[in-house]
């Protein structure tokens, strides 16, 4: 697969990728903020939830089907790579936080959703920063 990451796939997955990202850290981020009260504050949280759990999931399955893809590319590169292998140490954490901790909590706390937007913010910038830590 290493052929992959340098034909113009790589460029696509890794759009398709960035989208998947966007969908879940983004309706994530959107119940997080509503239950700290500075967004869609005419709604309850449930509501919420519910109406972005399917973005959620789309998110998640486009991210997990992507992600080795990109992986497998260069597996070298990424293995070595400080900046990847925090963002997997804290994608598993905010998968695990948010699967248990932040899914399961009703009523969800302010404490529950600041844990989670830092986690989730980790793995953002640990991915946006894997292109600046390549060994």
């Amino acid at each position: 697969m290493t052929g992959l990451k340098d034909s113009f796939l790589f460029p696509a997955i890794q759009s398709i990728h960035l989208t998947g990202i966007a969908l879940l850290v983004g309706s994530i981020i959107l119940v997080d903020m509503r239950v700290l009260g500075y967004a869609l504050r005419r709604r309850s949280v449930a509501e919420i939830s519910r109406s972005l759990s399917p973005w959620i999931w789309v998110g998640l399955a486009i991210m997990l089907a992507t992600g080795p893809l990109l992986f497998g590319a260069d597996v070298v590169r990424y293995s070595r790579n400080p900046a990847f292998l925090v963002k997997m140490v804290t994608l598993l954490a905010a998968l695990i936080f948010h699967f248990t901790v932040h899914h399961r909590s009703e009523p969800r706390t302010r404490l529950v959703a600041i844990v989670s937007i830092a986690l989730w913010t980790a793995v953002v910038v640990g991915g946006r920063a894997i292109a600046d830590f390549d060994i």
